[in-house]
């Protein structure tokens, strides 16, 4: 038992900056061009209980790892609101197992290395706001009440069939699967890959429960019982070894183009509800630095429906403009020599 929790304790982790990862969130803050907003921002925080893709030499000979990971994934946004300036923030609490298969492929020429991750994971996760309030707009929870459906109007205020923007309840527990597929190619003599491609698709699935965090029967019915969720995303080396800042003594390891097209549609929506979704678009330019991880600037165009929580009913076609921020490091193929 001893020696049991001992190898746990080893392999638990937060992500170190040169380590190998894969479909980890990154940082992003960004500055919408929409009325009224200030900025967008993803802060996840990862924590690895084991990370089956470090091994030295999984690139090159291929095989299995498993890669079980905790998450805590905040979003927040901040308006130039006087009365409410800070939007509920969206906190997601996720446990995820992946189970990766690297298969080498054929060499396209003698001077290139073909790798296809192919990733199968599955989660379980909780997603909230964090607020107590009425579920409906301008209502007030009623003594007792046992839903965030049970509202009172004050006298005078009309009742509405509206959500609560700023303090309305929302909570839900999610169970998901996904398969995700990625092509690398590596420079035969080893080192980072020079382009690659991935495609991922999943589902979540809203739990019907009664206990606490269960997302309400009516908030499921306009929300959904479930989403599909997707992602086709292509990266290209845009600049070898180069000073990282003009005029610097800070060198960056390569530069990469990534753009990346994802989106999720909500679906088993209640009578009178139809199915909904969005789709962010992204084109980002990354900076890997010598030292390990890589950032840089990104421009975006979401389209559709909002995915801050509660909001999902609202409409956000808006650009936005900022920086992305990944800690870890890229997939390694280990030269002849190793």
């Amino acid at each position: 038992m001893n020696v049991l929790l001992a190898l746990t304790a080893c392999a638990a982790h937060f992500p170190r900056v040169e380590e190998p990862t894969l479909d980890l969130e990154p940082i992003t803050i960004g500055v919408p061009f929409a009325r009224n907003q200030l900025f967008e921002a993803q802060l996840p925080l990862h924590f690895f209980l084991h990370d089956g893709l470090e091994h030295p030499r999984l690139m090159n000979d291929g095989g299995f790892g498993v890669a079980p990971a905790f998450s805590f994934i905040a979003t927040l946004r901040m308006e130039t609101s006087q009365s409410t300036p800070i939007r509920p923030p969206s906190y997601l609490p996720r446990l995820r197992l992946q189970l990766v298969d690297v298969l080498p492929l054929a060499w396209r020429s003698a001077s290139h290395a073909d790798r296809l991750l192919v990733s199968l994971g599955v989660m379980a996760a909780h997603h909230s706001n964090g607020q107590k309030g009425c579920a409906l707009r301008d209502g007030a929870l009623l003594p007792g009440a046992t839903s965030d459906f049970d509202c009172g109007w004050p006298p005078g205020v009309p009742r509405s069939g509206e959500l609560n923007l700023d303090s309305g309840s929302f909570t839900e527990h999610l169970l998901g699967a996904e398969l995700l597929l990625r092509w690398l190619s590596f420079p035969v003599d080893g080192g980072a890959s020079r382009g690659g491609a991935t495609g991922k698709h999943g589902v979540d699935w809203n739990v019907p429960c009664t206990f606490s965090g269960c997302i309400e029967p009516a908030m499921r019915r306009r929300y959904g019982e479930s989403a599909i969720r997707w992602l086709a995303s292509g990266e290209l080396l845009a600049a070898g070894h180069h000073r990282a800042i003009p005029f610097r003594a800070r060198e960056a390891s390569d530069a990469r183009l990534r753009l990346t097209a994802s989106g999720a549609v909500h679906l088993g929506l209640g009578q009178g509800h139809s199915p909904y979704g969005d789709a962010p678009f992204d084109l980002a330019y990354l900076t890997r630095f010598e030292h390990g991880g890589s950032g840089g600037p990104f421009v975006r165009y979401h389209h559709g429906r909002d995915p801050l929580n509660i909001r999902f009913e609202e409409r956000w076609d808006v650009w936005l403009v900022g920086y992305l921020v990944e800690l870890t490091g890229p997939p390694m193929l280990e030269g002849p020599g190793h």
